[in-house]
């Protein structure tokens, strides 16, 4: 050390005796190392003196006689950088720096796999790390684990270790493992793989609980403003996962066939949300149009009752709702099959949302609802030749308007739910008409049994008429194939005996 501010140093003589002198007195000696070998490829490593560093004994100034004994850096024990170190026989001992020594690292140069490359080994959340040494208490050295936060301005981490517990560590504790990457894209391209509503996903960590790693499913919605996402599993399981255990899998596709125009927004128009312009975290959320707050821009109100105005950009207007009866097609891949791109009709819901459909194959399948789509509507072709099909195809006879909604309703009246106003998922269902709960809005019985009171306006009359039955011509009433009704004579009953015919 240097005694005094004019840089007089003291010296311990070989002999191990301290002795202050006047710097004048003092000629530092040339160092004259001898060079160290090298590995092939490597590189020699500064040696500082660090928790961690591989050390040797080289002085007696500490009692013990550890001279020549080698070890590792556990921690500092004082502000003079004194260190502790483990004796490679176990030993933990104090020493005074001056009897250490670190020894050089000597790293082969590491090799990369065939079109890899190495990737800075930068500390960071989710940086994979190996604890490399003991200033933390706890016996955790030569672990690994990953970074999932750091606890201070000093950039000190919390590490998730491989046993699932979780740890804050001194940052000299903690070394980041390189991440080797291959830049080689797929057969046929790179495609995007970005998290989304809809995204064909794999799960390839094991932080959400539950042993979901290695299956894979598709993203149903995001549960939080860190978008975390909710996947619904090949097995039909929903379930919540932390946005790090899950990569979406790349879409590759060749050509994509052309799609129709998008929906146009409108009021009562059932949307979701598939952007993030507008704060709040609501991407993946539902919800239906209910006005717009300027020319552009439409206020949602969502399922859970809020009412948020976006921006457009991030609103997608959904199909219409399925129902029985509906033609549809198949445009997803979920249900297994190899169904995608037929088209069918829906007999049945199997459950709250998936339905049931009548492939035109003749096939029954229930399937995912993601994977079905309503079909537009198409005209029947016209039977060739009309009537016995020999001359031109009959015009259509007139028949009744059709109902309004809300429009001559009554008690024991059969209807269909043909609005949303009225919360619940009704959409579609039938029933009859028990009573009037108020001046206008009638309770309904419907066909699987519940009984709900909805707004008027969501309950149209339905048509009496049998399916496929012919409205009368000019709305007379319908007369028997090959029997006219008689004329009856001027000043007589009508029919015989003054009896009506029945």
């Amino acid at each position: 050390r240097f005694i005094d501010a004019n840089n007089n140093p003291e010296v311990k003589l070989d002999s191990g005796q301290l002795v202050s002198f006047y710097k004048d007195d003092v000629k530092a000696l040339p160092e004259l190392p001898v060079a160290p070998l090298l590995p092939l490829g490597g590189e020699l490593v500064s040696a500082v003196l660090k928790v961690g560093s591989k050390v040797e004994i080289i002085g007696s100034k500490t009692p013990g006689g550890h001279l020549g004994k080698k070890g590792e850096v556990t921690r500092f024990i004082d502000a003079n950088n004194n260190p502790e170190v483990k004796l490679d026989s176990g030993q933990l001992v104090s020493f005074y720096k001056d009897d250490v020594k670190a020894l050089p690292e000597l790293p082969v140069a590491p090799l990369l796999p065939l079109g890899g490359e190495l990737v800075s080994a930068v500390l960071k959340v989710g940086s994979k790390v190996e604890i490399i040494g003991s200033e933390t208490p706890g016996g955790h050295l030569g672990k690994k684990g990953e970074v999932t936060r750091f606890i201070d301005a000093n950039s000190n981490p919390e590490v998730k270790l491989e046993s699932g517990q979780l740890v804050s560590f001194y940052k000299d504790d903690v070394k980041a493992l390189p991440a080797i990457v291959s830049p080689l894209p797929p057969p046929g391209g790179m495609g995007s793989a970005v998290l989304k509503v809809g995204s064909k996903v794999e799960i390839i960590g094991s932080k959400t609980p539950g042993g979901h790693l290695g299956k894979k499913g598709e993203i149903t919605r995001f549960i939080d403003a860190s978008n975390n996402p909710e996947v619904k599993l090949e097995g039909g399981h929903l379930v919540s996962f932390y946005k790090d255990d899950v990569k979406a899998l790349l879409d590759v596709q060749a050509s994509p066939l052309p799609v129709q125009d998008s929906l146009a927004l409108k009021v009562g128009s059932k949307v979701e949300i598939v952007g993030s312009l507008t704060p709040g975290g609501h991407t993946g959320k539902k919800g239906e149009v209910t006005r717009f707050v300027d020319a552009d821009n439409p206020e949602v109100k969502l399922d859970g009752g809020q009412l948020v105005s976006f921006s457009k950009a991030d609103v997608k207007v959904l199909s219409e709702p399925l129902a029985v009866g509906q033609r549809v097609e198949i445009t997803g891949s979920m249900t297994p099959g190899g169904h995608n791109g037929k088209q069918g009709k829906i007999t049945q819901f199997v459950d709250a949302e998936n339905p049931e459909v009548q492939l035109d194959d003749g096939q029954t399948v229930s399937f995912y609802c993601a994977d079905v789509t309503a079909a537009a509507a198409l005209a029947s072709p016209p039977a060739p030749g009309g009537l016995g099909g020999g001359g031109p195809a009959t015009p259509p006879l007139p028949g009744p308007a059709p109902a309004m909604p809300g429009e001559g309703l009554k008690v024991g009246q059969r209807v269909e739910i043909t609005g949303s106003s009225t919360p619940g998922g009704h959409q579609g269902k039938k029933g009859a008409i028990t009573q009037f709960v108020d001046a206008e809005n009638p309770a309904v019985r419907l066909d699987d049994g519940q009984v709900v009171s909805f707004y008027k306006a969501d309950v149209t009359a339905a048509s009496t008429a049998a399916p496929g039955a012919p409205a009368p011509l000019g709305g007379s009433a319908p007369t028997r194939l090959g029997f006219q009704r008689p004329t009856p004579l001027a000043g007589t009953s009508s029919g015989i005996g003054g009896r009506g015919l029945s």
